[in-house]
């Protein structure tokens, strides 16, 4: 046993040193030159976690866009750019200073205008998790061009760091007939206490051709606690007023309009799905009984502890696996075995004492 933990510390160690990870992010980017803004253009733009607290960041094969007229200027590319996380729970960029705009590697373009141009002054503010990226980036081409260029890549819409929106399927049933899925997104806000808040924004009755808009359906601190099963439950069972949407186009939700109305609803999550069923007693107002089902209720089956791998067993692999998630950073609910909403060295240990154990 103490020959397989050497090899584990000295298998910790290098990873750790050269551990680099790479996401590329698809984000649209706007480009303003003395105040006119093109249109966004989606666009990839590439971070690589060099495993040490810092991120090189690149954007590619960069045109200056105003009006129709559209100039190559290159790959801005920034490297060893600190990324310390923030109380929003999102990783944190910056630069300011000179840079030299490089060569782009779009095929037929003869000649991006960054090199030629030599350093400029540039500004970089940005912020980032493992599904988006925002960035901004001033560059002063007043010198060379009587320029000053903004781009903007990404939208600052990031969710709370306590909240989660899930896409589901919502399939609403109006007195036997159902209507087609359709993905609709829901948040669920956690509020530190083991409970809740659930939003469903924006809500339609449907039923065949017609459609009703009735608004957002939000129910707070519901009591959240984790079953057998590895899930959260949530349930609601009362009296209930469905708030006006905020979609834009729709002067009337009925919501506020009929007022409380008796609501049952049943649900459960993990971090990557929800299922949620809602009952909705519309009798005394519109002589309906409405059903929606959000998502659909086939959640894996809970796994082993320490099963990273899901090989039902927990061996050395489980144990690399953990390694190889604090080495990039990046976190892992099936990895943070004591729960304290990170992985780290007491993860691993805890992956050791469950080998040992077995």
């Amino acid at each position: 046993m103490k020959k397989l933990l050497l090899s584990i510390v000295c298998l910790f160690a290098a990873l750790c040193g050269m551990a680099q990870t790479e996401k590329v992010y698809t984000e649209p980017l706007v480009v303003t030159v003395n105040g006119e803004s093109s249109e966004p253009q989606p666009v990839p733009v590439t971070v690589v976690d060099n495993g040490d607290g810092t991120v090189n960041f690149v954007l590619k094969n960069f045109f200056m866009t105003s009006g129709s007229d559209s100039m190559p200027i290159g790959t801005i590319q920034m490297n060893s750019l600190s990324a310390p996380k923030g109380d929003d729970g999102l990783r944190h960029i910056s630069y300011d200073g000179p840079l030299t705009i490089q060569n782009g590697d779009l095929p037929g373009v003869d000649m991006w205008m960054g090199p030629a141009i030599g350093e400029i002054p540039l500004k970089m503010q940005g912020k980032l998790n493992d599904e988006k990226l925002y960035v901004t980036i001033d560059i002063d081409l007043q010198a060379m061009l009587g320029q000053i260029v903004y781009v903007q890549l990404g939208t600052d819409n990031f969710p709370a760091a306590n909240e989660k929106v899930y896409t589901e399927p919502l399939v609403v049933t109006v007195n036997g007939e159902s209507s087609e899925p359709q993905p609709v997104p829901v948040t669920v806000v956690d509020n530190g206490d083991g409970t809740v808040n659930f939003v469903l924004k924006n809500f339609f009755m449907t039923s065949g051709s017609d459609s009703m808009p009735i608004g957002t359906i939000q129910m707070n601190s519901l009591s959240a606690p984790k079953g057998d099963d590895g899930l959260r439950h949530i349930s609601y069972d009362g009296p209930l007023t469905i708030q006006n949407g905020d979609l834009p186009g729709v002067d009337m939700w009925m919501g506020p309009a009929i007022g409380e109305i008796p609501l049952k609803m049943q649900g459960k999550l993990s971090d990557e799905k929800l299922y949620v069923t809602i009952d909705i007693d519309m009798q005394a107002m519109l002589g309906q009984i409405v059903h929606v089902q959000l998502g659909t209720d086939d959640f894996p089956a809970a796994g082993i502890k320490g099963d990273l791998n899901g090989d039902e067993k927990v061996d050395i692999a489980d144990a690399v696996s953990i390694l190889n998630i604090m080495a990039e950073g990046s976190n892992s609910k099936a990895a943070d075995l004591n729960g304290d909403e990170k992985v780290d060295i007491a993860d691993f240990v805890s992956v050791l004492n469950i080998m040992a154990e077995n």
